[in-house]
């Protein structure tokens, strides 16, 4: 258990003369270096006089007060240890108590006045005007909520995070959840949207749910946007591949995350313009998609965010396996983008009872038997991939046959090599949409949650 033990580890020194964040000298003094860290240490199987001793050779004449605060935050990151974990939550804490204070200095004042906060950055053009929707009163009731501990529940990567990428310029962590919360609120009528309010910053605020980072970064800026992620598919021709990498451009330039299908798009030696073995396949279109995630970040927040998806089904699924391997030819990889396998329940069955399953070009099955592969999940796909393989050799020539144990195999691979692909089970999902008056869920975003998912008539549609 921590100590409190009121021993002296830091000497002083009348000589040392430290350097505030105002630019101002005072003498050092060990009674605000010792709040400080007893404060970080409050709660945690740390022991604030470790910290304390680790500061005692890092101390010196015109050393600056955020100097010493990064200094204790080394410190605390080197005695951080599997066996030691609280240590990073020590170090979030001095980094959240920086925070506080260079927000102090830039403005006047920490937390305690959230009503001037939101009415200075109205006009500063860093919040929504949305927001002035509520009254003063209201405002200086939500200002009411906000609790300053709940900075301290972020260890140092977290706090790092959110300040780095999150926080807009003199802003705190409960400001930016709050106004959140309070835009998040806004459609409600006026005699209950503080209540929904009050309950939306809460559960943020405490962690018990979190916010999307483009819903985190983006909704209370001006012209933010509330949606999260959208789910596109690629057509099999130019113009509709073209539009869906413009696509993906504009939302990531917005923050929203992008999880593209492009199951329909014909595989490596398809027919093209009638002469076969021309097609390259997908791996050319997903590179584009890949290089757009590299040009066009979130909003300069972070890289683009794209996931592409492919059916299990697909002939370019073993390329497409090793998309994201050093080995092969590196023109033909992509490791920017997130891949993903769209896996029906059939292949499921298929690789617990060690049978066959065969990869086809979409192009092919479309042309000769009028299939559009990728629309279907359930029974309707169960039906139709029955139809084709029934039609092997007769109609269909392009295909390969591989055992679906092996493939699954070189799935797991894949997963261990790579960390990817992602997998999404088609029927699970479609089968749990409360949606599904509105089309099909093609695929998933990082293969957790998606946000909009865009039917084939290319209606943005909201998914739960």
């Amino acid at each position: 258990m921590q100590s409190t033990s009121p021993s002296i580890t830091i000497t002083p020194n009348k000589d040392i003369k430290v350097i505030k964040r105002d630019g101002s000298f005072a003498p050092l003094d060990v009674s605000k270096i010792r709040e400080v860290v007893n404060w970080a240490c409050e709660g945690m199987e740390a022991n604030p006089i470790t910290l304390e001793a680790g500061l005692t050779t890092r101390l010196r004449n015109g050393v600056t007060t955020r100097e010493i605060q990064d200094n204790l935050i080394n410190c605390a990151l080197e005695l951080c240890s599997p066996s030691d974990p609280d240590w990073r939550y020590v170090a979030g804490r001095l980094h959240i108590w920086s925070l506080w204070k260079d927000t102090l200095v830039r403005r006047g004042y920490e937390y305690g006045d959230y009503c001037r906060t939101v009415h200075n950055k109205v006009e500063q053009g860093q919040y929504d005007v949305r927001i002035l929707t509520y009254t003063v009163e209201e405002l200086q009731e939500a200002g009411s909520w906000i609790n300053p501990e709940w900075d301290k529940d972020y260890d140092y990567a977290g706090a790092v995070l959110l300040s780095k990428r999150y926080l807009l310029s003199e802003e705190l962590p409960q400001e930016a959840l709050l106004t959140c919360a309070l835009l998040l609120a806004i459609v409600e009528t006026s005699e209950n949207r503080l209540f929904w309010a009050r309950k939306f910053y809460q559960a943020i605020a405490q962690r018990k749910i979190s916010l999307a980072t483009p819903i985190l970064a983006n909704l209370r800026i001006p012209h933010g946007s509330l949606s999260s992620c959208f789910i596109t598919a690629m057509d099999d021709n130019l113009e509709s591949i073209f539009d869906t990498i413009k696509d993906a451009a504009r939302i990531s330039k917005n923050g929203g995350g992008v999880g593209t299908n492009v199951s329909r798009v014909r595989a490596t030696g398809s027919w093209v313009m009638g002469k076969q073995n021309t097609s390259g396949g997908v791996i050319p279109w997903i590179k584009l998609l890949n290089d757009t995630a590299i040009a066009v970040n979130q909003g300069g927040r972070r890289a683009g965010a794209i996931t592409v998806s492919l059916d299990i089904w697909h002939l370019d699924v073993p390329e497409f396996l090793e998309m994201q391997t050093e080995n092969g030819d590196q023109r033909r990889k992509a490791y920017d983008i997130f891949p993903q396998l769209v896996i029906p329940d059939e292949f499921m069955r298929r690789v617990i009872n060690r049978e066959d399953w065969t990869l086809i070009d979409p192009y092919e099955i479309r042309e000769k038997l009028g299939i559009e592969l990728a629309e279907t999940w359930g029974e309707s796909f169960e039906k139709a991939y029955q139809q084709i393989e029934e039609n092997l050799d007769t109609e269909i020539t392009l295909y390969k046959k591989v055992n679906a144990r092996e493939l699954f195999k070189l799935m797991m691979r894949s997963q261990v090599e790579t960390g990817m692909p992602y997998l999404w089970f088609k029927d699970t999902s479609n089968r749990a949409n409360p949606n599904q008056h509105e089309g099909y869920i093609p695929g998933g975003i990082c293969a957790k949650n998606h946000g909009v998912m865009l039917n084939p008539e290319r209606k943005h549609t909201l998914a739960t």
